[in-house]
């Protein structure tokens, strides 16, 4: 209560100011619960425009004088959510991080939008999972279509109950919720003949009506202030992958769907900080896939480099390439240093030693504790026999205290010195999985702990 008084107090002062200059401010603060730093991160298309500090108290506030209306995210910990801002907004926001999405709540002036654009984005979850659970995907085109008509109409019927009560609202943030309402569906749509094949066992994807791709029509590739919105983005890749995939079946000589997606990219979409965005999803979606090892194809890699003007992705993924080639498969796991949380420094072939390993690298930046600590959990309670090994990647990651962190097993949690040889395989900053046997031997030098694949791998351990 406190703090909001100061807030309103803070308002009331800015309100009694005729200067151009303050009249336009606009304020975004709030609260974190179970803060996972001591900060908050705004960012407008994935470039942090402000690091705003925490208090003793866990609140923040800070004032603008030149925000664009926009869309914009804030990110604190590995977890982020959108947020749509116009000038002259006093946005607070109240989370817990231990329930990030769903503990969210907005107030002040522009917070009845965003309110309503979580509570969107939750039940657009909501719906997918239940389109995946009731196998809507196992009926013909006219009635998957009638499915995800009705759930439009549910939407258009609350944002339109919305609109009635909301006055004053933007072109661009009507324009941003309609995106929100019907690209979830238009990517359910690109989705469509692909589980429709698997399910009926099909040789080949079934022809789609006109009427069935139409809205296709009404798409533009090339909406710039919608690049980091995610609901466009998917949309907007999975139209290229579908793009991709036609081109193998017209063309039998075109075999590799990578290639045939960066390509599709590359023809499709003209702005160019989309474009570049795209490209290095796909190429980090293929990086993921890989059936062994995660690698990325000499050929993608190079048409990669070739289209893609960001310096700074081109690094990430050169990086990526890089340490998946520093870790062999079927040779001698190299030593380097870690620490435990004893300070004492250990090799690690002297813990592994005749023991079938699995080591994880982690970051809370790509992961949430929750996820982790349940992840690691299941596999030590399934796999009693593989010694799992954790290493933090990150200075802030406490797992002295942090309530996630802090379940793990002490006594297999480490952290890389800075001297440690670890960090010449570890120079794109992502997570990596490393599989060992009992003889040392690396059976999977680059895998991720929600492979598919990874609980086969260590059942095959002998």
């Amino acid at each position: 209560m406190k703090y909001l008084i100061s807030f309103i107090i803070v308002l009331f002062a800015i309100s009694c100011n005729s200067t151009d200059s303050v009249s336009n401010a606009t304020y975004f603060g709030g609260q974190i619960i179970n803060p996972k730093t001591n900060f908050v991160l705004l960012l407008k298309d994935d470039v942090v425009l402000d690091t705003i500090n925490l208090d003793e108290e866990n609140k923040f506030l800070q004032e603008y004088n030149s925000l664009n209306e926009g869309l914009y995210t804030f990110k604190h910990g590995s977890e982020f959510q959108y947020i749509f801002i116009e000038p002259q907004d006093s946005i607070l926001v109240r989370l817990n991080t231990w329930d990030f999405d769903e503990s969210l709540v907005f107030s002040g002036r522009g917070g009845n939008k965003n309110e309503y654009l979580i509570n969107l984005f939750l039940q657009n979850e909501k719906e997918e999972k239940a389109v995946f659970y009731n196998q809507y995907f196992d009926l013909d085109e006219i009635k998957f279509e009638a499915k995800l008509d009705s759930i439009a109409k549910v939407r258009e019927f609350v944002f339109n109950e919305f609109t009635e009560n909301e006055l004053g609202l933007s072109d661009g943030f009507v324009e941003l919720t309609k995106v929100a309402i019907y690209y979830p569906l238009y990517r359910l749509k690109e989705l469509y003949p692909y589980y429709y094949k698997n399910i009926q066992n099909l040789d080949s994807y079934p022809e789609l009506s006109n009427q069935f791709l139409n809205y296709r029509n009404s798409v533009d590739l090339n909406k710039k202030e919608l690049i980091s919105f995610y609901p466009y983005q998917n949309y907007v890749i999975n139209y290229m992958y579908n793009l991709g995939s036609q081109l193998k079946v017209k063309d039998s000589s075109k075999n590799n769907l990578t290639i045939n997606t960066l390509n599709s990219i590359v023809e499709n979409v003209e702005f160019e900080e989309f474009k570049n965005t795209l490209l290095k999803r796909v190429v980090l979606n293929d990086f993921l896939r890989s059936e062994t090892s995660c690698m990325i194809n000499d050929k993608v890699h190079t048409l990669f480099n070739e289209n893609c003007t960001n310096e700074s992705f081109k690094t990430q993924v050169n990086n990526l390439v890089n340490d998946s080639k520093a870790i062999e498969n079927s040779k001698a796991l190299p030593s380097f240093e870690i620490e435990n949380y004893s300070n004492s420094t250990k090799d690690i072939t002297s813990i592994i030693q005749n023991k079938n390993t699995l080591i994880y690298f982690w970051s809370t930046d790509y992961m949430t504790s929750e996820y982790l600590y349940n992840k690691i959990k299941n596999l030590e309670k399934t796999l009693p026999e593989v010694l799992f090994i954790g290493i933090n990647m990150s200075d802030y990651n406490n797992v002295l205290s942090e309530p996630n962190l802090k379940k793990l097993n002490i006594n297999k949690q480490f952290k890389l010195t800075e001297t440690s040889e670890a960090h010449s395989f570890l120079t794109s900053q992502y997570p990596r999985v490393i599989i060992v046997n009992k003889d040392g031997i690396v059976e999977n030098g680059f895998t991720f702990l929600d492979s598919k694949k990874l609980y086969q791998e260590l059942y095959a351990l002998k």
